[in-house]
């Protein structure tokens, strides 16, 4: 147990000092009646020219924000391929990171290399979840990051809100456009959670907010991503989406993990 604490009182002091963006404001959808749209596709080449190819992302990521009553902070360096492949570190200052989960194929394992303990073989949206309330796959978050509504986005109906805003569903999901000088991607609506994208450069975003609301199932949720070195497209080794466990790592659950998940606890606990 002390070694325990102390992990995460390291990871307090460390993830207490990381720069995360100022909260913004939510975006303000357009209130004005909207018209069918008979064909989005100049706006969505505009908007997502980078979605169709997209094979894999990389990038550093400043988390903050709320999953009901837990505050979330942290700094993540993660990587995606398609299809569902997955590593995220929790960098520290110095030594080795705080946590590192790897995967592929639908199952992760999280490692805490500072605590000696392990959880293996675990739906890796299930580890999100635990760690920031964000039951979403790889692909899915990748696809959010690289300024995507969806990892296979196909446009259905299209509604257009006077000359500045679109609205296109598919894929189970809604992405509205706004037009700044050019059509971007703003946000993607589903399952009742909304996805916003901001300060891009080109077509991809530098920050993300994710919000739902609370429900008889899960918690409510604000949580902000300041993303920035942002890599598309580039090979990624199969080894980069498994991890190096010691034979006598000891073994921890999921149930544990959400009881202490580092993200929330970090800001909670008491520094020295």
């Amino acid at each position: 147990m002390a070694a325990r604490s102390s992990f995460f009182a390291a990871l307090a002091v460390c993830l207490a000092g990381a720069t995360i963006a100022c909260a913004p404001k939510s975006l303000q959808l357009p209130t004005t009646t909207s018209v069918t749209l008979d064909d989005a596709t100049p706006m969505l080449r505009e908007a997502l020219p980078q979605c169709a190819s997209l094979t894999s992302v990389t990038a550093e990521l400043g988390l903050s924000g709320r999953v009901g009553n837990a505050k979330l902070r942290g700094r993540i360096q993660a990587g995606f391929a398609r299809p569902d492949k997955v590593r995220l570190e929790a960098v520290a200052p110095f030594g080795a990171p705080f946590f590192i989960v790897a995967g592929t194929a639908g199952r992760a394992t999280m490692w805490l290399p500072r605590d000696a303990r392990v959880l293996r073989d675990v739906a890796p949206q299930a580890i999100l979840d635990a760690l920031a309330g964000l039951s979403v796959t790889p692909d899915v978050l990748g696809a959010w990051i690289a300024g995507c509504p969806a990892p296979e986005f196909r446009a259905g109906a299209a509604r257009a809100y006077g000359s500045d805003w679109v609205a296109v569903e598919g894929s189970g999901r809604t992405a509205w456009l706004q037009r700044t000088g050019a059509w971007r991607l703003v946000r993607s609506d589903g399952d009742g959670l909304h996805v916003e994208f901001a300060d891009h450069t080109g077509t991809t975003p530098g920050r993300l907010r994710m919000q739902r609301a609370d429900a008889s199932a899960v918690p409510a949720l604000d949580l902000r991503m300041a993303v920035s070195q942002v890599e598309t497209n580039v090979p990624l080794d199969d080894k980069a989406f498994s991890v190096e466990v010691p034979a006598d790592a000891a073994p921890m659950t999921l149930d544990e993990l959400r009881a202490s998940g580092p993200l929330r606890d970090a800001v909670s606990a008491k520094t020295p």
